[in-house]
Parts: structure tokens; sequence; C-alpha cells
């Protein structure tokens, strides 16, 4: 009977894993015959991109440094004894 990465993965590692876009791009770059070598590579490029993304958002909404500076506002501190 074949088996399927699903039901051998979990038995390989000791837990689920769940398959995401750092999982599939890569793996249809290899089918397309993409050096194994590189596909590291592709992972990186993608979250720098992200976070490259992430930061120009927080740049443009800075929702949780105002979110922040409100809480620090309402929040009372009594001195220690």
């Amino acid at each position: 009977m074949l088996r399927t990465i699903e039901s051998v993965l979990p038995e390989a590692i000791g837990r689920s894993l769940p398959i995401n876009v750092n999982g599939a791009i890569p793996a249809v770059m290899l089918d397309a015959g993409f050096p194994l070598a590189a596909l590291k590579g592709i992972s990186l490029l993608a979250r720098t991109a992200s976070l490259i993304a992430h930061l120009q958002e927080k740049t443009e909404r800075p929702i949780g440094f105002i979110m922040s500076g409100a809480a620090a506002e309402r929040i009372g501190f009594e001195p220690l004894d």
C-alpha cells in the first residue's frame, strides 16, 4: 500500500506538519527543474519581502504604537515598598 506524506511525516518528526506556501513553492520549483541547493533561498526571499511590506505598513499606519501609548497612559502604577 502506498503511503502519503501526510501519513508518514508525523511518524518521522513526531508531529503533523501542514504544508504552507514555504513548502509548496519550492516543491513546484523543484518539480520544474530548479536546483535543489537554491531552494532555501526562495523561502528567504519570500520572508524578506513580507518583512519589508510589514515595515512599510507600520510606517504608514503605526496603530501598534498608538495603542501601546494609550494603554500606558491608562495603567496606574503604584510604587513598591
